[in-house]
């Protein structure tokens, strides 16, 4: 449950950054994001888009800690990299 909790803190940390980053003018550089982005807007499509995405980990990869660690590791990696570009 702990590595779960850590995910689901990462997908609010990569809302956070993400939002941060496009307010000083970063870009998203997922092509499929970027493309929701212009069309609805970034915060509802990232808010959209964790929920989805915690719920899928909560139904499916709860019980595969490898996954799960897989994935939190990703998530350290992608707000690791929005954190950057914040501070640039």
């Amino acid at each position: 449950m702990e590595l779960f909790i850590l995910f689901t803190a990462l997908q609010l940390g990569d809302i956070y950054t993400t939002h941060t980053a496009l307010k000083q003018g970063g870009r998203e550089l997922n092509p499929v994001l970027a493309y929701l982005f212009g069309k609805f807007g970034h915060m509802p499509v990232l808010v959209v888009s964790k929920v989805i995405a915690v719920s899928l980990v909560y139904l499916y990869v709860l019980n595969v800690p490898i996954i799960l660690g897989i994935l939190s590791a990703l998530y350290v990696y992608v707000v690791f990299n929005n954190y950057k570009q914040i501070r640039k």
